[in-house]
């Protein structure tokens, strides 16, 4: 995603670990001249991709 007014992008990496992460982001070029922000991300509570049943009246 593209932030608007900004030179900026806004990236989602699902990853198993910090570990993960943390090779893409090295190896990325241009990865010496970037500013990176990392927000972790969780899963919502009421996503129904989780499968898990939800409760009766929900």
């Amino acid at each position: 995603m593209r932030r608007v007014g900004q030179y900026a992008n806004i990236s989602v990496f699902d990853v198993a670990d910090n570990e993960a992460l943390h090779r893409i982001l090295w190896n990325l070029p241009l990865f010496p001249y970037l500013t990176i922000e990392v927000t972790p991300l969780a899963q919502h509570s009421s996503d129904l991709a989780t499968g898990e049943p939800r409760a009766a009246g929900a």
